[in-house]
This record gives C-alpha cells, structure tokens and sequence, in this order.
C-alpha cells in the first residue's frame, strides 16, 4: 500500500469516526461546543496533509517522468487537530452527565437553582446545571379577583405548565432531571401528572429557616421518620358522592379550615407532628406517595357511589409533584380528584381548586372548580 492510499484511508477514516461518534452520540443543541470541536478537529486533521490533488498531480507528473513537488505534512496542525477531537469527545461524554432542572415560580419571585450560593449549596458541577423556569407568577396574581383565579388566566397557566413540562421531558431525558419550585399546590401537582412519564428522580427543596436549598437525598442515615396515618369518620357516609380528604405532611389541617366544605365525611392523612422541611430521603417521599395514593384508591372502593375527592394539602412541592405523577399513573383507578388551593388571609381557606385526573368522556384535566 503506497503513501497515496494510506492518505486517503486514514482521511475516510477520520470522516467515518466523526460522524460515528456523533450519531451514536446525538449531537444536538445541547452539546454543540463538543460537535464543534469534533469537526474542526477533523478540518485540521485532514488539511495536515497534503491534498488529493496534489498526490494526483504529483503521481501523474512521475509517470511522465517529472518530479512534482508537494507539501510535507503538517505535524503541528495535525497534532492540534487530534487534541480538538479528543477534547470534543471528552465533553461529549461530559455534557451528556448534565443535569436538568425545572424550576416552577407560581406564588412570588425565587432564587434559581443555577446561581452561585445554591449550586454551591447543593454540590452541583455549575457548568452541567441546565434549569428550565415555568414562571407564572404575573399571570396568577393578575387573575385572582376576590380570591379566585379566573377561568381566562387559568387555562393559560395550565397550558404553560402542560407545554413548559412537555419540553423539559423532551430535553432531559437523555440527562438527570431535577425538580424544584413554589407554586400553588393545584399546579404543582398538576405539573406531576405532566411528567409522570419523565425521568425525574430528583427534588430540590427550600429551607426558610437556613435561606437554602438542600437535596431530598436518597437516604439519610438511619432513615428514622413518622408514618402518616389515616383517619376515617366513626359513622362513614359510604353513600355519599363527595369526600374531604385532607393531608397534613408540613402543618396540620384544623377542622375549622374544612367548614366550608359542607357537611360531608372527612378523611385524614397526616403525620403526628408535621413540620416544614420534613421530607428529607426519597425512601421517605415514596413511602409517604404509595400510601397516599393506596388510600386514594381505597376511598374510592370503601364510598361505593363515590364521584368526587376533594383534596386539600400542607404538603412540599416534592409531595405535590409525586402525588401528580401517582394519580396520572393510576388514574383509571380513581374518582376524580379536585386539589384546592389554600388562601390563609382569605374569606374562604379553599376559594378553587382544579381537576386533576383525566376523563375519556371529556377533557377537563386542569379545569378550574369554584368552592
């Protein structure tokens, strides 16, 4: 094999490799700094030798008997150009351990998870952090008249919530996502039933008292809490058509906030001594989720004419969120559920909430409920 073929092999090579590696590796917009280097890295390689032309040129000269002179490799700019592919291939591998966050701001204006004292808070690679913000903070407040959302600003935070997930699903899941936020808890659990099917497995939360995120880890060393418990009505109503279902993680829910939802059966789940802050491992949040969820379903086996739960929460946004994912998976197995959004200074505690589950019948997932 002559000089010319081994050229024009190890050229095709090159060619072959870099598009190989951004094929397999689904170079997209996300990671172009790596693609970029890998082909200009592949520019440098290849214009380190001499042309093809040149080689022709040169081999058609001597079969006349000439000698045609040609450039000899460049050594610099080949050496430079195997650095660029490296190091985009390198950062291939490295952008694709980014982390994805979605960040919901639906009550006031919070700190991003991406600045500097909260990646460092949280132990995050800052240049890995991507965060994603569903910010309907004006929209909200803009639409509350004497308490209550209206029906127009509603189904515009409702269909922000449903594209802004879609998207975040559709970029993270080839990542880690990530997910934080303060936001009414209707929408927040609403945003759940969005991303039932995401890859999200982890939650940032905000301690007030410390003015820090901390992360709901894994486990925490022993992984000693509370059990919720679950309190029916001595005499229940097994023929009424609506419930109260009130569940107490971060404060309790008192008697008096549940007045105005008339006289229908109440059923608690609560932890004895709820607190902010008290979900700390995610062994803890889904053992709390299964049984929430299970007494979900159960409510709705034990009210055998049953229509309607009514679901007030003291509850952090990483409860929320797997509560949406929970009644989204198993929505053919419960009635449908309405989360109420809680006003402390407000006339009514629970002035509306919106419907969570889904109806094959009609589309009213998200639809605004007045109390």
């Amino acid at each position: 094999m002559n000089y010319i073929t081994i050229i024009i092999v190890v050229m095709i090579l090159f060619v072959l490799i870099g598009e190989f590696i951004s094929k397999f590796l689904n170079v997209n917009s996300e990671n172009t700094l790596s693609g970029g280097f890998i082909s200009a890295g592949m520019g440098l390689v290849s214009s380190s030798f001499p042309s093809t032309l040149d080689n022709l040129m040169n081999l058609f000269g001597r079969s006349l008997g000439e000698q045609w002179s040609t450039e000899a490799v460049n050594i610099w700019s080949l050496i430079i150009g195997i650095m660029f592919i490296a190091l985009g291939v390198f950062l291939l591998f490295y952008i694709k351990d980014r982390i994805f966050i979605l960040n919901m701001f639906g009550l006031f204006s919070q700190f991003e998870i991406s600045e500097e004292q909260n990646v460092r808070d949280l132990k995050l690679n800052d240049f890995k952090v991507k965060e994603i913000i569903i910010d309907f903070v004006d929209v909200f407040k803009s639409g509350i008249i004497n308490d209550v959302i209206s029906e127009k600003s509603n189904n515009m935070i409702v269909n922000k919530i449903k594209n802004d997930c879609l998207k975040f699903k559709n970029r993270s899941k080839d990542f880690r996502s990530c997910f934080t936020g303060m936001a009414p808890i209707p929408y927040t659990m609403l945003a759940g039933t969005y991303l039932a099917d995401s890859k999200l497995e982890r939650y940032f939360e905000y301690e007030r008292g410390k003015n820090r995120y901390y992360e709901v880890m894994e486990k925490t060393k022993g992984d000693n809490y509370e059990s919720l418990l679950v309190d029916y009505p001595q005499v229940p109503k097994l023929d009424s058509k609506d419930v109260l279902v009130a569940i107490s993680i971060t404060r309790k829910i008192n008697k008096n906030q549940m007045k105005e939802f008339g006289n229908i059966d109440v059923i608690e789940i609560y932890l004895p001594h709820p607190d902010d802050n008290i979900i700390r491992s995610k062994k803890q949040l889904n053992e709390y989720k299964k049984q929430i969820i299970c007494s979900l379903e159960d409510i709705g086996v034990k009210y055998g004419a049953l229509n309607r739960i009514h679901l007030i929460s003291s509850i952090p946004s990483c409860m929320s969120v797997e509560i949406g994912k929970a009644i989204a998976l198993n929505n053919n197995r419960l009635k449908q559920i309405i989360a109420y959004h809680y006003v402390a200074q407000g006339n009514k505690k629970y002035p509306f909430g919106i419907i969570l589950t889904e109806n094959t019948l009609n589309d009213e997932h998200g639809k605004l409920v007045k109390n």
